[in-house]
């Protein structure tokens, strides 16, 4: 057994006590993708995602993408019908849509597109809440005029979040967020986060990984993630992820089976 192999049984064990979790939160972009700034699925992630919920573990898609694209990957990979879009600003729970935004952020869009020369993305035309925004590739690279730019937008506007995840830069209301969000599905489907499990890779995913019982983020995750986190994986994207769900199967396998 390699040694990261025994560092998220023995998480496991502190948090779940030879039990089922109850509910397993996963981020999208850099986690189930073959890297970051991918689009690809890797489909073994997909596997194991579906093998665990066929062992009766919920998995909840947690995601800063719009909410089409989000329903669709939940449909279509076969995941229970409970996922978070927007960052947290859209919660559906079977066929029950939460909107969490009160406001139209579209005049905000306008007035950062002009003043800080962002191009907005496609992908606003499907957002309810969040907005998002496209980085210049010579930014990219550093990583420090990032966060001096999200810093300079939350500056002028106080009442947005303004945070880079490696694909866009969101923009959505402090009203929002994934750990918000995660804290109103708990309590409407009666679930102790406690007993969850967060997989997250960005600076976004920061309170989504503080709700949850667990936090697991991939190696090449933001710093700020990995400080949030109770486990480092050692490999990128969703290679780090394999390694989790497949030691989550193991242990489940071997103390909860005889137990459902």
């Amino acid at each position: 057994m390699h040694q990261i192999e025994i560092e998220i049984i023995d998480r496991l064990d502190k948090v779940l006590h030879r039990s089922k979790p109850q509910m397993i939160f996963m981020d999208i972009d850099g986690v189930l993708t073959l890297s970051r700034g991918s689009y690809i699925l890797d489909l073994e992630v997909v596997d194991l995602m579906r093998r665990i919920e066929g062992l009766g573990i919920p998995i909840c898609l947690t995601s800063g993408n719009s909410y089409p694209t989000v329903l669709t990957l939940q449909r279509y990979l076969g995941l229970s019908p409970i996922f978070i879009a927007e960052n947290g600003c859209i919660i559906q729970i079977e066929k029950r849509l939460i909107k969490l935004c009160k406001e139209s952020l579209n005049g905000i869009v306008n007035s950062i597109s002009e003043i800080f020369k962002l191009q907005p993305s496609d992908s606003n035309l499907y957002r309810l809440c969040d907005r998002a925004f496209r980085i210049p590739q010579e930014l990219k690279a550093d990583i420090l005029k990032i966060r001096e730019l999200e810093k300079s937008i939350t500056t002028l506007f106080p009442e947005i979040h303004a945070l880079y995840t490696g694909y866009v830069l969101h923009i959505y209301s402090r009203e929002c967020g994934k750990g918000k969000a995660m804290e109103i599905l708990a309590r409407e489907m009666d679930i102790d986060l406690l007993n969850s499990i967060a997989i997250g890779d960005s600076v976004i995913d920061v309170d989504m990984l503080k709700s949850a019982g667990l936090a697991i983020v991939v190696g090449d995750a933001d710093n700020e993630a990995k400080e949030a986190a109770d486990i480092v994986l050692p490999y990128s994207a969703s290679e780090s992820t394999k390694i989790f769900l497949k030691t989550l199967i193991k242990y489940i396998n071997k103390n909860c089976i005889k137990k459902s």
